[in-house]
C-alpha cells in the first residue's frame, strides 16, 4: 500500500512521467518503414496520451473531456496500423488534435497562470511546449487531408508516403516552426497552411517571452514576501 501511494504521488500531477515520454516521442519518431517500429512508437504515444490526462493538474471537467477525446484518438491510432484509409487517418488527426488542445490549454493554465517556481512547474512548462508542437503536427495533418498539396517535402507532394512517415515529417516540421529554425525542406505551400505555420511560430516566440516574464515576476514576488516575513520577524524580536 505504501509503495502504491508513493507511485501515485510520483506520477499524479508532477509531470515526472509525461515529460520523458514526450521527449522519447520526438527522438524516436517513426521515421523507419518497418512494421514493428511504428507499433512500438504507438505504445509510447498511447502512454503519453494517458499520462497527459493523469500526470497533470486538470480540473475535473477537463479530465473528463480529455478522457472522452482520448478514447477515439487511441482507437484510430492503433487502427491506422492495419487500415490505412483516409477516413482512419482523418479520425486519428481530428480527435488527437482536439484531445491535445484540451490538455495543452489546461497545462498552460496550470504552469503559467498559476505558476510557482518549482521543479514541477518547469517540467510542466516543457511538457506544454512539446504538446503544442505535437498538436500542430496533427493540425497540419488535418489541413493536408482537406487540402492535398498544402505540405511539400523536398519540393515533392506528400500523397505517395505513408501516414506514419508523413506524421513523422509533420512532427519535425512543427518543432522547427515552433523554434523558428525551419530549413526549407518541409514547407507549407497554400495560404491556410502558411497561416497556421506563422501562427505556430508566433506562439513559439510569445510562449517563451510570456513564460520568462511570468516566472521572473512570480519569483520576485516570492522573494519580496520572504523578505517582508524576515523583517517582521526581526521587528518582533526587537520589540
Amino acid at each position: 500500500m505504501g509503495l502504491f501511494l508513493k507511485i501515485k504521488k510520483y506520477v499524479q500531477g508532477t509531470y515526472n512521467v509525461l515529460l520523458p515520454l514526450l521527449i522519447l516521442l520526438f527522438v524516436f519518431r517513426p521515421f523507419k518503414h518497418s512494421d514493428v517500429y511504428p507499433g512500438i512508437w504507438k505504445l509510447l504515444l498511447t502512454a503519453a496520451l494517458l499520462f497527459a490526462i493523469f500526470d497533470s493538474h486538470h480540473k475535473k471537467m477537463t479530465k473528463i473531456a480529455a478522457s472522452i477525446l482520448a478514447f477515439p484518438a487511441l482507437i484510430f491510432s492503433w487502427l491506422i496500423l492495419f487500415y490505412q484509409t483516409k477516413e482512419v487517418e482523418f479520425g486519428l488527426a481530428f480527435f488527437s488534435s482536439l484531445f491535445l488542445l484540451v490538455c495543452t490549454a489546461s497545462i498552460i493554465y496550470d504552469v503559467v497562470l498559476r505558476a510557482k517556481v518549482t521543479a514541477e512547474t518547469l517540467r510542466g512548462v516543457v511538457c506544454a511546449y512539446f504538446l503544442v508542437a505535437i498538436l500542430f503536427a496533427y493540425i497540419f495533418t488535418v489541413v493536408e487531408f482537406f487540402m492535398p498539396g498544402t505540405i511539400a517535402i523536398n519540393n515533392q507532394p506528400v500523397i505517395t508516403i505513408s501516414e506514419v512517415h508523413f506524421f513523422s515529417q509533420m512532427l519535425y516540421f512543427s518543432f522547427t516552426t515552433l523554434l523558428t529554425i525551419g530549413f526549407g525542406d518541409v514547407v507549407a505551400m497554400r495560404d491556410l497552411g502558411q497561416t497556421i505555420t506563422v501562427i505556430e511560430g508566433i506562439i513559439g516566440q510569445f510562449y517563451i517571452a510570456i513564460l520568462v516574464a511570468r516566472i521572473v515576476s512570480v519569483y520576485s514576488l516570492h522573494v519580496d514576501q520572504e523578505m517582508i516575513k524576515r523583517i517582521e520577524k526581526d521587528l518582533k524580536k526587537g520589540s
